[in-house]
């Protein structure tokens, strides 16, 4: 009997070698640079931890990269891949503006530490291999947390680990974990969030808990501004969870406490978000009739009000789209489509139907409330700041991935529900492995 505990730990260790397995592949069957701004991440991380301004131009190293590499995207001009070549950033993806110089140096720095220990361990010599392959380890540290997260709300290894081996079979997981971008860490940071939470949560008292629980809120907005979603659902969850035993009433200091700490978990994670913005939209220092591509693409004369309606459910369904179509469609869409379905349902499912004294059932109810408002809020404040109006992708609710996982898993109460979510995650881990491992690796010339 004791050693139970430990067996049960060996599926959700599978999760992470498989998830960290199909990541690599993609890695190396994957040579071009996403369409999806990685140009502009991989010059942040090639130049961290400079700190870059609003209106900085890509720099010669990754200009380099992509003309040796090329770009998964119609419609630019293939570059002379050859040592020593000035190249024009006007020529380049949003005439050359660095689009993520409006970040914090945070992952950036973070990918580049990680990428150069790669390089010293690995055979991969290059920057821009292990800047990737650093997303690896980032989705292994999300797939632990959310594990440990889900042990705290009581959830059982194996329903951990049939959700999580969905999950990250899902190319929407692999695309982001094998590529140079800040939602690389959006399951670790979404795990987090609700880890440190509950570690309060069971004991209030502890020293140091509730200041850890705010650092890493304000870390996870600094990081993305996005990753707030995650930070607003969890903040509210502890704002209205009175009971942590659900049935015996809580005391009016340990109500004033909770409230205390999930305010100042949801402000201060925000007043850094916005104080950071403040900051960098200071800095900029581009000329205003150079401006990038976005910048008039997406400017509307008046308010979206129909954007409000399209894309209020956007971020509940953060893996609806697999960002890129890389290898055979019909592999990627059910491998996609198991996991947008099973998270979606799961989350929904308990907001709706578990009873309303249900741990799981409240925080599903504020995640799904904090990714509605946060997307219209979204869509009000590119109109407010900059008269912009784009859809929404699905990746902005990346975050929240890991408390839906494990709302989803603590929904698997039977034999049958366990076994058949396992065995959902055995064929969409297969179809994702031989996806991979049919796509052609072409070196690089």
């Amino acid at each position: 009997m004791p050693a139970r505990p430990r067996v049960a730990i060996i599926p959700l260790l599978a999760v992470v070698v498989l998830g960290s397995l199909l990541a690599i592949i993609q890695v190396l069957s994957y040579p071009r640079l996403s369409p999806i701004d990685e140009l502009s991440h991989l010059d942040y991380m090639y130049r961290s931890p400079t700190l870059l301004d609003p209106g900085d131009k890509v720099g010669q190293e990754a200009m380099h990269t992509q003309a040796c590499r090329g770009v998964d995207a119609d419609g630019f001009e293939p570059q002379r891949c050859r040592a020593g070549t000035v190249y024009d950033p006007d020529i380049y993806q949003e005439n050359g503006f660095n689009t993520a110089a409006t970040n914090t140096p945070l992952y950036y720095t973070a990918d580049r530490v990680v990428a150069e220990v790669i390089r010293w361990v690995t055979p991969a010599d290059e920057l821009f291999v292990a800047g990737r392959a650093a997303g690896a380890l980032w989705l292994a540290l999300g797939v632990l947390l959310t594990a440990l997260a889900g042990r705290r709300l009581g959830v059982r290894p194996l329903p951990l680990a049939a959700v999580l081996g969905v999950v990250v079979a899902a190319p929407a997981m692999t695309y982001a974990s094998a590529t140079v971008t800040p939602d690389a860490m959006g399951l670790a940071i979404g795990a987090g969030v609700l880890l440190a939470a509950l570690r309060w949560e069971d004991r209030p008292s502890a020293r140091g808990r509730a200041a850890l629980l705010v650092v890493v809120a304000a870390l996870a907005a600094l990081v993305k501004l996005t990753n707030f979603v995650v930070v607003a659902g969890v903040a509210l969850y502890l704002l209205l969870h009175r009971s942590r035993g659900g049935d015996e009433a809580p005391t009016t200091a340990g109500h004033r406490n909770r409230t205390v700490v999930a305010l100042v978990t949801g402000g201060f994670a925000l007043f850094c978000a916005g104080a950071w913005t403040l900051f960098s939209n200071a800095r900029s220092s581009s000329d205003p009739d150079d401006v990038p591509d976005m910048a008039t693409r997406f400017t509307v004369d008046a308010f979206p009000w129909r954007g409000l309606i399209d894309n209020a459910l956007t971020l509940v369904q953060p893996l609806q789209s697999p960002w890129v179509a890389v290898g055979d469609p019909t592999l990627m869409w059910f491998s996609n489509g198991a996991a947008h379905l099973l998270i979606t349902a799961g989350l929904l499912g308990a907001a709706l139907f578990l009873p309303a004294g249900s741990r799981e059932a409240l925080l599903a109810r504020c995640l799904v409330v904090a990714a509605v408002v946060f997307s219209l809020g979204l869509v009000v404040l590119g109109y407010v700041t900059a008269h912009m109006y784009f859809p929404l992708p699905n990746r902005y609710g990346l975050a929240l991935v890991a408390p839906a996982a494990v709302v989803t898993a603590s929904m698997l109460r039977t034999r049958t529900s366990v076994i058949a979510v396992s065995v959902l995650a055995l064929i969409a881990v297969t179809m994702s492995l031989f996806r991979l491992i049919g796509l052609p690796w072409v070196p690089p010339t």
